[in-house]
């Protein structure tokens, strides 16, 4: 395969699951900072601080400084084409790499992937997201899932399919590594008994976040505590989002590129405990942010070395 076709295959993947996480988290944003009205009085800051962190965004002073300030920084985050990790930018992006290769990707992918942008980009529709954000943030989401459905369902499992699972999958892996590290500095404090409800609500957020919740409930019915979230987004074997699954993939998706035996990559990683059994404990007093930080810059440099 060419390395510009197994460049933009990678990228239009990428970019996709990239606009897919920015709309789920200002999704979450929006309904947590309603429900913190419930909980906490005065502004509600920490959630779009954090949010800026996980995406790795330089808000500009200008929209810090508006009257509305998480209206402004929404704004900044899906429609601002000025912003390369926008909503806009990266389902552009993800069309104009797909574009580029016609001739790799099938007429579902491409349809479904050029009618996400059509509608994002159709202005009543966007209109509409001031009013409600939620439909808008379900479509991004949901034009992802469409687009990854077809092509894994009508795709040969060749050579590029794999390129755009290892896209997909390095993505995935770096955004809950990220919302992991941002979030265990700024919510390792709450841990008086009266910060109970507030805990529930912030960790419940960050499930919510890497689209974790419903999986997390059904595995420690109903008790959300932090050291469970984590050992749950870093380790669970089965949890298509969890850090050890997407990089025990993506080992298996750059082998069946290489032609190689599965686990070279992986076994990169089992110093970090990603190779620890499904019952294996992530304890609180665990140097937890420096493995992040390692893990992240792990997925770092694989994406560098496409």
């Amino acid at each position: 395969m060419l390395s510009r076709v197994a460049d933009a295959l990678f990228w239009i993947s990428r970019y996709l699951e990239r606009a897919e996480h920015v709309a789920r988290l200002l999704d979450v944003c929006f309904h947590l900072e309603l429900d913190l009205h419930g909980v906490l009085a005065g502004p509600h800051e920490l959630q779009w601080t954090s949010l800026a962190a996980i995406l790795q965004q330089q808000i500009p002073e200008q929209t810090r400084a508006a009257a509305s300030p998480q209206a402004a920084i929404s704004h900044w985050l899906t429609f601002e084409l000025e912003n390369p990790g926008s909503i806009m930018s990266c389902v552009s992006r993800a069309r104009a790499n797909a574009r580029s290769v016609r001739g790799t990707i099938n007429s579902g992918m491409w349809r479904e992937l050029n009618r996400l942008f059509l509608q994002l980009g159709d202005p009543g529709f966007s209109r509409q997201a001031a009013d409600s954000p939620h439909e808008f943030y379900q479509a991004v989401e949901r034009g992802s899932c469409l687009f990854q459905g077809v092509c894994d369902a009508t795709l040969n499992h060749e050579e590029g399919w794999q390129f755009i699972q290892l896209g997909k999958l390095l993505e995935r892996a770096e955004k809950t590594l990220r919302i992991l590290d941002i979030q265990y500095h700024l919510l390792q404090d709450l841990d008086r008994p009266a910060s109970l409800p507030l805990t529930n609500l912030l960790w419940g957020a960050v499930l919510r976040g890497c689209r974790a919740y419903e999986a997390y409930q059904r595995l420690y019915v109903g008790r959300i505590e932090p050291e469970s979230v984590i050992e749950f987004l870093l380790l669970h074997p089965q949890f298509p989002r969890s850090v050890r699954f997407c990089l025990q993939s993506a080992s298996e998706a750059l082998a069946s590129i290489e032609g190689l035996a599965p686990g070279r990559f992986w076994l990169h990683l089992a110093h970090l405990g990603f190779d620890s059994p499904a019952g294996g404990r992530v304890e609180a007093e665990a140097p937890l942010p420096a493995d992040l930080r390692a893990a992240l810059e792990r997925c770092a440099q694989v994406r560098r070395a496409r």
